[in-house]
């Protein structure tokens, strides 16, 4: 019974660290009203309580692991920024994340802001657009890697934006999003960028979100939906078909300040261009690995911590309720320049994902081989019984596999994947 235990606590461990250090993780978040009590819908220190936000943010930095941290709706005071940084990052000996300076044309309560790993990252350039009712901020960050020559970088453009609330202001989000695309064009047509943010869009006939990923709007620049070939992306309002991809609202009852009715609406996203999307430029997307955090798919119409979340742990799914009505979205991307931040030594996992989870009869494992050679899948009961085993050599880069559940009892397990030169993952699996 001992070693059964400690086998479970071994793979939970495992999978608590599936966060790769080679890669580039991108966490986007609307912190509603963070340190902001101008008024808004009750949003007050009792209602709203930046120590107990801050609790909440430090559990989910802490389940997550991002190197990259963009949010909406936070303070528009360098105080607040400063008092962010040392609370909820650079804390427990940690002294690399950084931000940058605040541009508020709009002189808005709240604002967009970037936080940033600055032992991966760098950031060159922080432009704001003056866009209405707040300003879209978009930061130029290059790679600091052990490899590239002297003046070479790969850039990656993070823009920020959060546009009016409310379907009669569809056409204030597509003029916004127009100016977006204009400046991409003009500047950033063949780079490496993200858009992320609050959308407030309900749906993907909006022409804001057209703007964005139709090629006949903008020729010169292309936006693609992580979520386009997984059905995500349609007339996702008040849709129990994308209750999947929804992110918002975290709490279903009466509540001040926080907006209720539990999770029925898509607003929050990050979309990525085609450099990234085929790796054009040293950047690529990690398939499969983009997410609302805590959306588990059975939380339509209720509270995110309503029950068993069947995807984070109890004390994330109710960091999540607590923090904000917005669940925070996130994406990894790899590269393929080594030296990113830490050795190729250093390497634990393999970018590995799986699709779909719940699974029935069979499932697809993604993951990024480092290096050719045999790959094992175990498969394990959360009591640590083995319950098949299966390897397969690969080539390096991009793999999958498929993993076939027919003879496999309904539950929940968990996947290990191991390299023979040592990389690892394990991964939580639902069969059903």
């Amino acid at each position: 019974m001992k070693r059964k235990i400690y086998l479970i606590i071994v793979f939970l461990w495992s999978f608590l660290l599936a966060n790769a250090q080679d890669t580039l993780t991108v966490l986007q978040y609307n912190l509603l009203q963070y340190g902001n009590f101008q008024g808004y819908g009750g949003c007050s220190e009792s209602t709203n309580n930046t120590q107990l936000k801050d609790e909440c943010i430090r559990t989910i930095l802490d389940y997550v692991k991002p190197d990259i941290f963009t949010v909406c709706e936070f303070g528009a005071t360098a105080k607040l920024q400063s008092d962010f940084l040392r609370h909820n990052l650079n804390l427990s000996g940690k002294d690399y994340w950084q931000s940058d300076n605040i541009i508020n044309y709009a002189g808005s309560n709240i604002i967009n802001h970037i936080f940033y790993n600055s032992r991966k990252l760098g950031l060159k350039k922080h432009v704001a657009l003056r866009t209405h009712p707040r300003d879209t901020d978009v930061y130029e960050l290059y790679l600091k890697t052990n490899t590239l020559a002297v003046g070479d970088t790969v850039k990656l453009v993070c823009i920020v934006t959060h546009p009016k609330a409310g379907e009669e202001y569809a056409g204030s989000r597509y003029t916004l999003m127009q100016t977006v695309m204009n400046y991409v064009s003009q500047n950033y047509a063949t780079e490496n960028v993200l858009i992320m943010g609050d959308f407030n869009m309900y749906g993907a006939s909006e022409s804001g979100y057209q703007v964005l990923t139709r090629t006949y709007s903008n020729t010169n620049a292309l936006f693609t939906d992580p979520l386009a070939n997984l059905g995500g992306v349609g007339e996702w309002n008040n849709s129990y078909q994308f209750a999947r991809f929804h992110t918002q609202s975290t709490r279903n009852g009466n509540t001040t300040c926080f907006s209720d009715g539990g999770l029925d609406d898509r607003f929050d996203f990050i979309l990525m261009a085609d450099e990234i999307k085929y790796s054009y430029k040293h950047l690529r997307y990690v398939p499969n690995s983009y997410k609302a955090i805590g959306n588990d798919g059975y939380h339509f119409n209720q509270s995110i911590n309503q029950g068993y979340n069947y995807v984070v742990p109890a004390e994330v799914a109710q960091a999540l309720f607590d923090c904000s009505d917005h669940l925070p979205v996130t994406m990894k991307i790899f590269t393929d320049v080594p030296g990113l931040g830490v050795d190729e030594s250093e390497v634990t996992t393999l970018e590995a994902s799986v699709a779909p989870n719940p699974a029935s009869d069979v499932t697809m494992v993604h993951f990024f081989n480092p290096s050719a050679g045999l790959v094992q899948f175990e498969l394990y009961s959360l009591q640590g019984q083995l319950v098949q085993r299966q390897s397969e050599h690969f080539g390096n880069g991009a793999q999958r596999f498929e993993l076939n559940l027919q003879d496999v009892s309904q539950g929940f397990y968990l996947l290990r994947i191991r390299h023979q030169k040592g990389w690892r993952q394990t991964i939580k699996l639902i069969v059903r």
